[in-house]
C-alpha cells in the first residue's frame, strides 16, 4: 500500500512540470497567433514553450521590448527577427487565464546570431530561460 501512495505521489509530482521540446519537433506557432517580429532581420531569436499537460489549457504571450510578439499553446515553436543588441523578453499567461505576473529577462543578441528560448512552466511559477535544444 505504501509503494502505491508513494507512486501516485511521484506521478502527481511530475505532472506539476512541462518537458522540453526539440525545436525542430515543436509545432509551429499558427500565423494568427505571430503578432511582431517575423520578418528577417539582423539576428534570430527561437522560443519553443514546453510541453506538457500542466499548464496546457493556457496560452502564453511573447512580449519583445514590451510588443506583443506571439502567443504560445504547450508544444510550439516560432521564429523572430530581431537586430543586433539588447532586448527585454517577456512571458506571461494570455487573459482567459487571468493574465497575472509577468516574467522579464534580458538577452543581448549578436549580429548573426539565434538566441534559442523555452517557456517552462513549474508548480505555480513560469520562466523563459536559455537552452540549448
Amino acid at each position: 500500500m505504501r509503494i502505491l501512495i508513494a507512486a501516485v505521489a511521484v506521478a502527481l509530482l511530475a505532472g506539476c512540470a512541462t518537458s522540453p521540446v526539440p525545436a525542430n519537433k515543436a509545432d509551429p506557432v499558427p500565423s494568427n497567433r505571430l503578432y511582431a517580429f517575423n520578418g528577417k532581420s539582423e539576428a534570430q531569436l527561437l522560443v519553443t514553450r514546453d510541453s506538457g499537460l500542466y499548464g496546457s489549457g493556457c496560452n502564453y504571450r511573447l512580449y519583445i521590448d514590451g510588443t506583443l510578439a506571439a502567443e504560445f499553446a504547450s508544444g510550439e515553436v516560432a521564429r523572430f527577427g530581431v537586430k543586433a543588441g539588447k532586448h527585454i523578453l517577456g512571458v506571461k499567461p494570455s487573459a482567459a487565464c487571468g493574465g497575472w505576473g509577468l516574467v522579464e529577462r534580458e538577452v543581448d543578441v549578436k549580429s548573426g546570431e539565434i538566441i534559442r528560448r523555452r517557456i517552462t512552466l513549474s508548480g505555480d511559477s513560469f520562466d523563459i530561460s536559455p537552452t540549448a535544444i
